[in-house]
């Protein structure tokens, strides 16, 4: 004698006579219940995502939303030191787009932390250096400088990347009144990280003299 319900042992479903769905349908609705689920799961996670670009397809890259700015920092940092970027332009920029996208949840998430926060604003800014994209990494570099002046060592890096950013452009004068900047606020820095951006502003904003050849006798 038949039971009420009878298991469909080769699917991993059960099904009900009643129902009227045969072990295909059943399998269908539950494969579809379980990417609803797995949808629903990242929606709450929290998620991160980037446009396309270069001609490449538009992705989603979802990240989970840590407890405190610090591991979600963290957690952006080894995504971009394990992140390897080749020569190619297009999946370059793609590759640091992910990089940027995880970083951004440090923003979206955490947006008053004073320690965190700007750190991973200078990350993006860097990430769009390494993109090439010079004019806006000296938008993200001032927006740090706004938002957070009483941070010595994310000021004294924005300073560093606005210049090179402008010595990229073409404007050699921009590039140095932020480099002279750098040097006069933090001259005096203890900080080791500080003095190593001031170190670098002096080798641009005092070009090295080339020596010439000594007179033919």
């Amino acid at each position: 004698m038949k039971t009420e319900y009878a298991c469909v042992q080769e699917h991993g479903v059960c099904s009900s006579p009643a129902s009227h769905l045969s072990p295909r349908t059943s399998v269908f609705r539950w494969s579809r219940l379980l990417i609803i689920a797995v949808l629903s799961s990242a929606a709450i996670l929290g998620c991160s995502r980037f446009r396309k670009i270069g001609g490449i397809s538009r992705s989603d890259v979802v990240f989970p939303r840590l407890d405190s700015a610090r591991e979600q920092f963290y957690y952006a940092r080894q995504i971009d030191d394990q992140t390897l970027v080749g020569r190619n332009p297009e999946k370059r920029d793609v590759r640091l787009q992910q990089v940027i996208a995880a970083y951004q949840m440090v923003l979206d998430h955490f947006p008053d932390d004073q320690i965190y926060t700007p750190l991973a604003m200078a990350s993006i800014g860097n990430c769009h250096f390494r993109m090439k994209d010079y004019r806006k990494t000296i938008s993200v570099f001032k927006s740090v400088e706004k938002r957070h002046p009483n941070y010595p060592f994310v000021y004294a890096e924005a300073e560093w990347k606005i210049g090179r950013s402008y010595e990229f452009l073409g404007d050699g004068r921009e590039a140095k009144r932020h480099y002279k900047l750098c040097i006069d606020t933090f001259g005096y820095s203890k900080n080791e990280q500080i003095k190593a951006f001031v170190a670098l502003c002096k080798q641009r904003y005092i070009e090295p003299s080339v020596p010439g050849r000594p007179p033919k006798r």
